[in-house]
């Protein structure tokens, strides 16, 4: 059965000297986002937690281990790096746009979702998506996977069987579901590929109780005109933490009340986001920026949790 981890508890980590987890703190925003790591990277995208708490990111076309004090070690090599979901208690899964990909050759089917362990044994775990990119865990222990160079969200089955999920949004990147499950967040970052336009939209799309799309998606808000929303994360009340590719910038939107905040800017190329775990502050959003920003990796204090991973 899938476990499914709650960012939940109260301790502090007396020797790396800040709270890790705790009643959340009010922030006035924006913030000031802080490097996680040296520059040790050029390019970076997929970035995520395991069910132990290790942090693990895919830059520079491969898999890296970080640890707590921002040490890289690398794993294993990919064709690509992209997004990037934990699996069973250890492993974690990382997309992967293998030989072809859509903005350089056109259509194409073969994309890979690597399953790896923290000691950087790679195995397939999925093909047949052409360049597939955010990875979300589903509580049935099945995995939803964006095709940004398509309209296509595909379901992955816990064996590695591939379908489409929905065709219902252009070019879907980030990905993240509401606190109750009953909706489905996905960042729209172009309008058109050939040639490439951004979009700003983040959408909601309506789900049933099954778990499968129950509606047309809604537009839950803008980030802003050519700011190209990339990764998703949804924090423990429920709003939606954007990251703007294009602009540089991370926003949130309160689904509840429509308001829309700056949470941090001067973020270059921010691409994925997720909460800290483990001996990493569960206060804090960890970002990577693509090649255009360096491929750094950020940190972004919020003063609050993130909502339930399902691995």
């Amino acid at each position: 059965m899938r476990t499914m981890l709650l960012l939940v508890g109260y301790f502090t980590l007396g020797f790396l000297g800040f709270p890790l987890i705790g009643a959340a703190q009010e922030t006035s925003f924006p913030v000031q986002a802080s490097l996680l790591l040296d520059d040790p990277f050029d390019r970076s995208e997929g970035i995520t937690f395991n069910g132990e708490g290790e942090l693990f990111i895919a830059a520079n076309a491969a898999a890296w281990h970080v640890d707590a004090t921002g040490h890289p070690t690398k794993l294993t090599d990919l064709y690509s790096n992209l997004g990037m979901a934990p699996i069973g208690d250890r492993d974690f899964l990382v997309a992967d746009f293998g030989p072809t990909n859509g903005f350089s050759h056109g259509p194409n089917d073969d994309g890979i979702v690597w399953r790896v362990t923290p000691e950087g044994e790679k195995t397939e775990f999925a093909r047949g998506i052409g360049d597939p990119n955010a990875i979300l865990g589903r509580p049935d222990g099945s995995f939803l996977v964006s095709d940004d160079a398509t309209d296509k969200i595909y379901l992955v089955a816990p064996d590695g069987a591939v379908s489409v999920f929905s065709d219902a949004i252009d070019y879907p990147n980030g990905l993240a579901f509401s606190l109750d499950g009953r909706t489905l967040y996905v960042a729209q970052i172009f309008q058109s590929i050939t040639p490439i336009v951004p979009d700003d939209r983040i959408w909601a799309m309506p789900l049933g109780e099954d778990g499968m799309p129950a509606g047309a998606p809604a537009v839950l808000g803008r980030v802003g005109e050519g700011e190209a929303p990339d990764g998703l994360a949804v924090d423990e009340r429920g709003r939606v933490y954007v990251a703007a590719n294009g602009g540089g910038r991370v926003y949130r939107f309160d689904p509840a009340s429509g308001e829309r905040t700056l949470i941090a800017e001067d973020v270059p190329s921010i691409a994925s986001l997720v909460f800290g775990q483990g001996a990493f502050d569960h206060h804090t959003l960890y970002g990577t920026s693509t090649f255009a920003g360096g491929g750094k990796v950020w940190m972004i204090p919020v003063g609050v949790g993130g909502g339930p991973v399902y691995r």
